[in-house]
C-alpha cells in the first residue's frame, strides 16, 4: 500500500480477507469503510495499491504463524478457502470470523444434504449420488469434486471413470442443460435477503475459459417475478437448515422453456465472485450489511431493522436508471510474461466507478497457459449495450496481452459468444434487450 493510501485509511478498522484472489472482496471492504488486510495467492497490482498483502503460500504455516503475531482481528475468507475448514479453525483461534465456519459448511457443501431440504422446495437441488453408483439409462452425469471451486475438476462421467478408486472424493450429479444463473443472498439471524440474480459465464470460450470453469457474469436486475418467490423460499431455507450467517451465493440452472424450472447445483456460503457487481450497480456497500448481518447472531434480541433497510436501499436501487454491470475473467491462451500496462488507482473515480479492468499482475508476472490474465468489466443502460461494451474490452485486452496469437476478431462475434441465447432468454427475461 502506498503513503497516499495509508493517510486515507488512517483510524479505519481493520478487515482480514483470506483467499486465492481477494481483489474483489478487498474493494468491497474498501467501500464499507474496512482497512483490508489481505492473504493473497497473485499479489495484483491494483490490490497492492489499497491493501496490506501477505503472500499466500501452499504451506499455511508460514502465513499463519504471520497472522498470529497480529492484535484479533475481523476476517472473512474467500473462494476455495471453503474446502480447508480446518484451516478456517486454525485462524479462528486468533481472529473473529465474520461468516460461516467448519460446522456450517459441512452443511452447506453436503450436496446430499442440499437434495434433501430443498426436497418439498419450489427450487429443488439436482439429484445427485455417490461416484462409485454410476447409474444405467441414459440420461448424463457429472462427476464433481467434493472440494471443488470455480468449476475446476468437473467433467463428465461414465462408468470405467466412477469405477477408479481416485474419484473418491468426489460425486456425481445429474447434467441438467440450461442457463447458469447466481442468486446472492445475505442471511440476518431471522431473515435471509435477496440480494439479486445474475447469470454466470461456465466455459467461455470469449474468455478462453476450460470447459465448466467459471469466468465471469453480467447482472440481471430486477429480479425477474416469476423466479423471486421461489428464490427467497429457496434462500431462507438453505440458511435456516445450514445456519448460514451473512454473504452466501446459490448456484443455479434455469430451464428457458416452460415451466421455467430452476436447478440449485451448489452452494457458496461465503463472499462470492460476482457480489461486487451488485455493489457496483446498486452503489450499496454489501460488506457493511454482510457484518451487520453476522452481528445480529450475536445478539439476544432479533435484529429486524438492519433487514427492513436492506430490503428497502434494493428495492430503491433497482427503480434507479443504473447501468448493468458484467465482467469476465480473461484465460491465457499460452505461456506469457505481463507486459506493462497502464492503469490508475480504482477509486480515483468514486468507490462505485466501474473500471475497464482489475486483478491487474504485477510487469513481468509469469502467466500460464489457461490461468487467469485479468479481469475485464462492461456497463451499460441493458444487457444489449452491457455485453457490447464488455465485448469491446475483452478484444482490447486480449490483443494487449497476447498480439502475436490473438486473431482479431468483430465485437459482433464475441457478442454472439456472450449471450448465444439472446432471443429464448429474453422471454424469461423480459426487457433485457
Amino acid at each position: 500500500m502506498n503513503k497516499q493510501n495509508q493517510t486515507f485509511f488512517s483510524g479505519k478498522p481493520p478487515l482480514l480477507i483470506v483467499g486465492a484472489s481477494t481483489r474483489a472482496a478487498a474493494f468491497s471492504a474498501v467501500r464499507a469503510g474496512f482497512q483490508p488486510v489481505c492473504i493473497d495467492q497473485y499479489a495484483d497490482q491494483d490490490l497492492l495499491e489499497i491493501a496490506e498483502v501477505l503472500p499466500k503460500t501452499d504451506h499455511s504455516s508460514d502465513w499463519v504463524e504471520a497472522l498470529n503475531q497480529r492484535p484479533a482481528l475481523d476476517w472473512i475468507y474467500t473462494g476455495a478457502l471453503e474446502n480447508q475448514p480446518e484451516l478456517i479453525e486454525q485462524i479462528n483461534q486468533k481472529h473473529r470470523l465474520r461468516g460461516c465456519g467448519s460446522a456450517i459448511l459441512r452443511r452447506a457443501r453436503n450436496p446430499f444434504f442440499l437434495e434433501q431440504i430443498l426436497s418439498q422446495t419450489m427450487i429443488q437441488a439436482l439429484p445427485c449420488l455417490p461416484s462409485h453408483s454410476f447409474p444405467s439409462g441414459t440420461a448424463k452425469w457429472l462427476l464433481k469434486p467434493l472440494k471443488g471451486s470455480a468449476g475446476h475438476g468437473i467433467r463428465f462421467a461414465d462408468a470405467a471413470t466412477c469405477g477408479s478408486l481416485m474419484n473418491e472424493d468426489c460425486y456425481l450429479q445429474r447434467y441438467q442443460p440450461g442457463i447458469p444463473l447466481s442468486a446472492l443472498f445475505i442471511s440476518f439471524r431471522q431473515v435471509t435477503v435477496l440480494v439479486g440474480i445474475s447469470r454466470q459465464f461456465i466455459g467461455n470460450s470469449a474468455f478462453n475459459a476450460a470447459a465448466f470453469h467459471f469466468c465471469g457474469g453480467v447482472t440481471l436486475s430486477p429480479v425477474a417475478p416469476l423466479l423471486r418467490d421461489s428464490l427467497e423460499e429457496l434462500g431462507q431455507t438453505i440458511a435456516g437448515q445450514c445456519e448460514i450467517q451473512g454473504l452466501f451465493g446459490c448456484d443455479l440452472l434455469l430451464n428457458p422453456e416452460p415451466p421455467h424450472t430452476l436447478w440449485l447445483t451448489e452452494v457458496n456460503p461465503r463472499y462470492t465472485a460476482l457480489t461486487e457487481l451488485f455493489e457496483l450497480q446498486y452503489r450499496l456497500p454489501l460488506l457493511s450489511w454482510h457484518s451487520a448481518a453476522c452481528l445480529s447472531f450475536e445478539r439476544d434480541q432479533p435484529d429486524t431493522t438492519s433487514p427492513e433497510q436492506l430490503q428497502k436501499q434494493l428495492i430503491q436501487a433497482e427503480k434507479q436508471p443504473f447501468n448493468q454491470i458484467s465482467k469476465g475473467i480473461l484465460y491465457a491462451a499460452e505461456d506469457l510474461m505481463c507486459p506493462e500496462i497502464d492503469w490508475k488507482n480504482p477509486f480515483s473515480e468514486g468507490l462505485y466507478h466501474v473500471p475497464e479492468s482489475a486483478d491487474i499482475p504485477c510487469p513481468g508476472t509469469a502467466i500460464t497457459a489457461g490461468t487467469p490474465l485479468c479481469t475485464v468489466y462492461g456497463r451499460g443502460e441493458n444487457q444489449e449495450s452491457c455485453l457490447q461494451s464488455l465485448a469491446g474490452t475483452v478484444i482490447r485486452y486480449q490483443q494487449f496481452f497476447e498480439p502475436v496469437t490473438c486473431k482479431p476478431q468483430p465485437a459482433s462475434d464475441v457478442f454472439s459468444m456472450l449471450w448465444p441465447l439472446k432471443k429464448t432468454e429474453n422471454l424469461v427475461f423480459p426487457g433485457f434487450f
